[in-house]
């Protein structure tokens, strides 16, 4: 256990480095000096345990720090988003990712070269999109000409940190390609990269696609072939590992490696031969977290066990494998495979011979022993050791893929079952295959049953009504999930008298007990509503959704609007999450200001969500796009009131609210910026105005109309384009807070500098969700005052 309390603070310390900018020397220094009170207090026991633990943490630290680039003029980065192209001289180093339309290279830069000729040596990986033809070769030698670029952020998704995980900051899209040489990567993985070439070439002449594609994603790595909605049908089913090569491929390849060495040569050396074989292996399929995690673990079992002739501590070995991989490359830790790879082994090996001893003993007593044998063997494998494995990884997934498979049970119970046979009889067929094509293809009708049984199961399954539901959950949520499993099996972990003492007290009075747990989670739910209560105030918050609009108002006795929802239903239920209070499931007014996709297609999400009494739209009906047919239509199948907003009307929210529509009018404009929904809500001396992406000709048009404009708080128009928020409309308006609902780095330059000067000449704040966060606005009618954040 000393081991695995020092890998923990290991991982611990990179996690911590990442989040405080400390210099490697600190860290080391650090680690020193907890290190001497350590070997000084190894007497004491606990106490030293605790000083090594710091000091694995600073050293955790230190290896984060040290991996982190230094970007000078040395390095490829240093010269990303130059003006013009440039030209890179480099080696393809990494097995090239081909996909249907294009081919991804990593290619480890020697030379730059600028348009007016000079050059630089440089250093630095840069991964090229290049196309899919002609095909280039791992270890080729290329000249690369195109825009040199910063790896984008997206609003759900940080390309450029996930590139940085894999040591590439930099990336160059649609370049000129010329191959210089061939040969010049490493020889072992030209060797090993020809032999999986081989070996996919046997799997595509021996069986057809799907269930060739399939096959080569489970014994090869190569998953690019699998049809996108197979591969949805997978992710809907929770079987997804059955694709990702790990534990499972592993152990039955040592397995295989053992059995035939032993036959040939003695037992060490047997088990070094199996150990060489499983590196090999784990470099053909591409080496990924989830395959090097089970390898350094198969090999680890092999050495301890045919070695040393020891037995292996698995928690320890799991623990080793995770410092020996971040050691390498500490920027694992964020790598999803990894996080699942490890949340999968830990909960097997936590969960799954408890489950199994717990299900043996209540069968006991109603199974004859032969009876119980068989059931066991078949509960173990299908149901238990699947229940274990996904303890701790469904919560990842639920963050990572905003899903949760209901269906994932039932089908890993009928699929597993089938998966041995998958990889024995498609591995005879691979390696038949090359050799004697006509024998590779007798194993590939049976592999091909097993497939189309996966295939087809798989396929089914998916389709079962409710399979798989959409979640919306955050880093908070998360840990308390978490903390319960944690404490859940630190209940079941501790002595078995104290915890039979307690069980017994509880047990004396079943009645007392239900009453003291009923009144428990009584007292909790009524903490949460309590606090989720309004509060008498008017909140109106601008969500952080991206490049779009979405604003949530509640008012002070609670009742609740939206007015549209960004770009991604995915961001704006997972913002509605946080602002909602849990128990009410009700919007009572739906705005979509006009039909845009970064008005109205998160919109899409709300209706699963939430009961919807009424949608408002600016009048324009279907065929305007594809996104707003879908909120229209989701509207219909849910028996919302659709109601057309016209200038002059006055909604009565309640508790003095009232919204006053200042745009459309009855006549629609061509352009459905123009025909965006205006409003203006009232609230005691307090007054906001939102516009949508009205330009300046319906800015015009609703200060001709001759109702009033003037408001506190304006949200400019048009994400702060220079076509909205005019100078007139503005000193007609005159608010004291001007709110940009924008997305960071957008490729429109919203806002426009020219709008942020008008604001600073009429001496009016301006607040950004692009750099502050989501925005909240609260009133009691009389006074107002703001909050920012967190940013999401």
């Amino acid at each position: 256990m000393t081991l695995v309390v020092l890998a923990v603070a290991w991982l611990a310390g990179i996690w911590l480095a990442s989040q405080v900018m400390w210099s490697w020397l600190a860290w080391v220094g650090t680690a020193i000096f907890t290190l001497f009170i350590a070997l000084f207090t190894r007497r004491l026991g606990q106490p030293a345990l605790a000083f090594a633990a710091l000091a694995a943490l600073a050293l955790g630290g230190a290896r984060y720090t040290l991996s982190l680039p230094t970007i000078d003029e040395t390095h490829i980065a240093y010269y990303n988003d130059t003006a013009g192209e440039v030209g890179i001289l480099g080696v393809v180093v990494k097995e090239p990712d081909v996909r249907d339309r294009y081919t991804n290279l990593q290619v480890a830069a020697e030379q730059i070269t600028f348009a007016d000729g000079e050059t630089h040596p440089v250093t630095g990986l840069v991964l090229v999109r290049a196309n899919r033809f002609p095909e280039i070769p791992y270890g080729a030698r290329v000249g690369v000409n195109g825009r040199l670029e910063t790896p984008p952020e997206f609003d759900t998704f940080s390309y450029k940190d996930y590139l940085a995980r894999q040591g590439v900051y930099s990336l160059i899209n649609a370049p000129r390609i010329s191959i210089l040489a061939e040969g010049q990567g490493n020889p072992l993985y030209q060797a090993i990269f020809a032999f999986k070439a081989r070996a996919q070439a046997a799997i595509n002449t021996s069986i057809s696609d799907p269930q060739a594609a399939l096959l080569s994603g489970i014994l090869l790595g190569s998953d690019n072939g699998i049809p996108p909605d197979l591969a949805d049908d997978f992710r809907a089913t929770g079987m997804t590992h059955v694709i990702a090569i790990s534990g499972f491929n592993i152990a039955l390849l040592v397995g295989l490696f053992v059995g035939l060495g032993e036959r040939f040569l003695p037992r060490r050396a047997a088990a070094l031969a199996a150990v060489v074989g499983v590196a090999v292996y784990t470099i053909l399929v591409g080496a990924d977290a989830s395959v090097v995690r089970a390898a350094i673990m198969g090999s680890l079992f092999l050495l301890t066990s045919r070695w040393i002739g020891r037995p292996n501590f698995a928690l320890a070995s799991l623990f080793l494998a995770a410092l020996a991989m971040t050691l390498l490359n500490p920027h694992l830790l964020w790598d999803v495979g990894f996080q699942l790879s490890f949340a999968a082994t830990l909960g097997l090996m936590l969960y799954a011979d408890p489950f199994v001893q717990w299900t043996r003993r209540r069968l006991y007593k109603w199974l004859d022993k032969p009876i119980l044998d068989a059931s066991m063997g078949v509960l173990s494998e299908a149901v238990l050791i699947t229940i274990a494995a996904q303890i701790l990884t469904l919560p990842l997934m639920m963050v990572y893929f905003q899903q949760l498979s209901l269906i994932s049970l039932v089908a890993n119970a009928l699929i597993l079952p089938a998966q041995p046979g998958v990889m024995i009889w498609g591995g005879l067929t691979t390696l038949a295959g090359m050799a004697a094509p006509v024998i590779g293809q007798v194993f590939a009708w049976v592999a091909w049953l097993f497939l189309s049984y996966t295939i087809v199961l798989v396929r089914a399954l998916a389709t079962v009504p409710g399979a798989v539901v959409p979640v919306a959950v955050g880093p908070t949520a998360i840990l308390a999930i978490y903390a319960v499993i944690g404490l859940t099996t630190w209940w079941a972990k501790q002595d078995a008298d104290k915890r039979m003492g307690v069980a017994a007290f509880l047990r004396q009075n079943v009645s007392q007990r239900l009453v003291f747990s009923a009144a428990a989670l009584t007292a909790v739910l009524l903490f949460f509503w309590v606090g989720s209560q309004p509060d008498g105030r008017l909140h109106i918050t601008f969500l952080d959704v991206g490049q779009g609009d979405a604003i949530f108002i509640q008012t002070p006795s609670g009742r609740q609007i939206l007015v549209d929802g960004g770009n991604f239903p995915s961001i704006l239920t997972d913002q509605l999450g946080r602002h909602v209070p849990f128990w009410d499931r009700q919007i009572d007014m739906l705005i979509a200001t006009h039909p845009d996709a970064d008005h109205v297609a998160g919109l899409t999400g709300v209706f699963d969500r939430y009961r919807v009494s009424q949608l408002v739209t600016n009048g324009q009906a279907q065929n305007e796009s594809a996104v707003y047919d879908a909120v229209l239509q989701a509207a219909a199948e849910s028996k919302t009131t659709v109601h057309p907003a016209q200038a002059g009307e006055v909604v009565q929210i309640g508790d003095g609210v009232r919204l006053e529509v200042l745009n459309p009018g009855a006549v629609l404009r061509d352009d459905r910026n123009e025909n965006s929904v205006a409003l203006r809500l009232v609230y005691g001396d307090f007054s906001l105005l939102l516009t949508g992406d009205a330009d300046e000709a319906a800015e015009q048009g609703m200060l001709a109309n001759g109702r009033a404009v003037s408001s506190l708080v304006l949200k400019a128009g048009h994400h702060g384009s220079n076509t909205s928020s005019s100078v007139p409309f503005l000193e007609a308006v005159r608010p004291q807070i001007l709110i940009i609902s924008v997305g960071a780095d957008n490729k429109f330059g919203h806002p426009h500098p020219e709008v942020l000067e008008r604001a600073q000449a009429m001496g009016t704040a301006v607040l950004r969700t692009d750099e502050l966060g989501p925005i909240e606005v609260i009133t009691d009618g009389q006074v107002m005052w703001w909050q920012a954040g967190p940013k999401s």
